[in-house]
């Protein structure tokens, strides 16, 4: 019996033992969750500087899958493209607002995060995605590895994707008015991606995914005003007499007039703003 004892004895201590002994697990931080450390560079200092201290925008130019959509395929930013692209930002977008309607402005109604990713987003149905608005929060910045800017093609496209952007956060904040909408409606559809500008332009839409809807049409139609020109939408109105001009037309007051009337932004003064933004930037 004693002898059984001691043999009982010795097994609860050995499993206590083992129980209570300590396992080494990995102490590595997860990348995303603590695991990111870099020394700062010139280019942290140049986002802290001129993004971050005067307009509290953090941008995130380093790889996170989390940013990103996961199943796509998604290259990650050359870091020699981050400031000439953001440069462009700035001078084309974030200092005419500024100019016209004062830096409160900006700082009130810019997202608080730029997200960039090298390359667009391929979908499904043949289409790619440029950027992103989400909630007012935060835009994505794509197609960055592609930046050039001596090349107005490749200039003129980011741009038109941040003011696009950046439209969407305007009406999701005061809405356009309805008389918009009710324009061309018989020209909205998922499958926009099936028409030609040619075509789009017929039906008195700037571009093929302003058949989209209704907010995209109106986002891309401002857009196309600031960064394409006035002097190619005019073109798009000559080339399309008629119902299409009209339609046109009367998107292109609707724009002016809500710009005055909500933001008390005069719109010909933010358009002259964005082509010297751009002369400056190719120059």
């Amino acid at each position: 019996m004693k002898k059984e004892f001691l043999i009982l004895l010795m097994c609860l201590i050995i499993t206590t033992f083992t129980a209570c002994k300590k396992e080494k697990t990995n102490q590595t931080p997860i990348l995303s969750l603590g695991g990111e450390t870099w020394a700062k560079g010139p280019l942290d200092v140049y986002i802290k500087v001129n993004f971050t201290d005067p307009y509290n925008i953090e941008v995130k130019y380093k790889w996170d899958p989390y940013e990103i959509a996961f199943n796509k395929n998604i290259a990650p930013v050359k870091e020699e493209n981050v400031i000439p692209a953001l440069d462009a930002v700035k001078e084309i977008w974030m200092k005419t607002y500024e100019k016209v309607a004062g830096q409160e402005f900006v700082r009130k109604f810019t997202p608080r995060q730029f997200v960039m990713s090298g390359s667009a987003e391929y979908n499904t149905d043949g289409t790619i995605t440029l950027g992103e608005a989400e909630g007012g929060k935060r835009i994505g910045l794509a197609v960055i590895n592609s930046y050039d800017r001596k090349n107005l093609d490749v200039l003129t496209q980011m741009l038109h994707t941040v003011h696009h952007e950046f439209a969407h956060i305007l009406h999701q904040n005061k809405l356009y008015p309805r008389e918009f909408k009710q324009l061309n409606p018989e020209w909205y559809t998922a499958s926009w991606f099936n028409t030609s500008t040619k075509d789009a332009n017929a039906q008195g839409l700037v571009t093929p995914y302003s058949k989209a809807a209704a907010d995209e049409d109106f986002v891309e139609t401002i857009s196309f005003l600031l960064v394409e020109g006035q002097v190619k939408f005019d073109a798009i109105v000559a080339a399309n007499p008629g119902n299409a001009a009209d339609i046109l037309r009367r998107k292109e007051k609707i724009i002016v007039d809500y710009f005055q009337k909500s933001y008390g932004i005069d719109f010909r003064a933010l358009q002259r703003e964005v082509k010297a933004g751009i002369t400056v930037i190719m120059n």
